[in-house]
């Protein structure tokens, strides 16, 4: 096997309060011989996510943390690039849970890796609109929320990776969809360019007024992305009947302290007319994946679906990349070019 050199970005420390380039650092490492049965990736994109950050504290409530002097995890596109398995090729482009490195050894008994699909699009769109925000949104949606035609859905993070595509799916469902975003160029794309009906900017003093306005008729659907004070407006004007997937708690993920995935699921069930609600990881679904990626795929090339991609290219640059994506600082899915 050729001779590869292997870049990639570990923890530092754990983070004390809001995350900082420091916390990690860049190494250097030999890449080994592969055994039977194992293959070799060179990645080409990573994802960059903000479910990552809880993992990055001294303890979690519900993932494992990444320890010190590890390699943060994160999801990869690449190419096969040696082979000692006869399920994978020289050649074969694959998606995998591989970190922020550029090479990765893994085995052909690794049941999160799996071939890309032929396709006219984009690699990246399985990282993205094809990937777990997608399937996020997919399986929130259909499983959950359960959308009807003529009600209301309102999603926070609406300009990002997973609520754009809440907002279209609801759409195509005949909602009447209100987004909540972090900027009035945001706002605008979600209205102009993603087809939602309204959009308000949760930096605004007069959030309540706004959503109050957006909503006259109540709210139906609550599609969580970021919990905090933006939940407690959105509750004051659920209806009967409401559903609220709760797919994140970003609002807490920068804290430097462990996360409570489960506090919005306890807010919202204490609340005197409770909506259906639950806290939910799309890897329940994963046998299920073939389904939510045939859906995706067909909405995309029928351009029934639009997305946005911040590329930033270097692995050296995925620390800032996440940094800006803790605090807005992005426009839809951000990721990162690696070659």
């Amino acid at each position: 096997m050729t001779h590869y050199e292997n870049k990639a970005v570990v923890l530092a420390r754990h983070p004390e309060g809001a995350l900082q380039i420091s916390d990690f650092r860049m190494e250097a490492r030999s890449v080994r011989a592969l055994e039977p049965g194992e293959f070799l990736i060179a990645n080409h994109w990573l994802s960059i996510d903000p479910y990552t950050r809880p993992r990055l504290n001294r303890h979690t409530d519900y993932v494992s943390p990444i320890g010190l002097g590890e390699i943060i995890s994160g999801e990869t596109v690449g190419v096969v690039v040696a082979s000692r398995t006869l399920h994978y090729q020289e050649g074969d482009k694959v998606f995998a849970y591989s970190g922020w490195q550029q090479y990765h050894i893994t085995n052909d008994q690794d049941f999160i890796v799996h071939k890309l699909p032929p396709t006219d699009l984009p690699d990246t769109v399985f990282l993205n609109t094809v990937g777990t925000p997608g399937r996020s949104a997919y399986f929130g949606m259909m499983r959950i929320a359960k959308p009807h035609a003529g009600e209301v859905l309102v999603v926070s993070a609406a300009s990002g990776a997973v609520g754009s595509i809440v907002g279209q799916m609801g759409k195509m469902a005949g909602c009447r969809v209100v987004g909540i975003a972090g900027s009035a160029e945001k706002c605008r794309y979600v209205v102009e360019e993603l087809g939602f009906d309204a959009c308000v900017n949760y930096r605004d003093d007069d959030l309540k007024k706004q959503l109050r306005h957006a909503c006259p008729d109540g709210v139906d659907i609550y599609f969580e992305n970021v919990g905090g004070r933006i939940s407690m407006l959105v509750a004051q004007l659920l209806n009967e009947g409401a559903r609220v997937p709760i797919c994140g708690n970003a609002a807490q993920y920068d804290k430097g302290t462990d996360v409570n995935v489960s506090s919005p699921t306890a807010f919202f069930s204490s609340l005197p007319d409770a909506p259906t609600n639950r806290f939910f990881l799309v890897t329940e679904w994963f046998k299920d994946y073939p389904e939510s990626d045939m859906w995706l795929l067909k909405a995309l090339s029928e351009g029934k679906l639009k997305y946005r991609e911040t590329l930033i290219a270097g692995l050296e640059n995925a620390p800032q990349a996440f940094v800006d994506l803790l605090n807005a600082r992005h426009f839809g899915k951000q990721i990162i070019k690696i070659v």
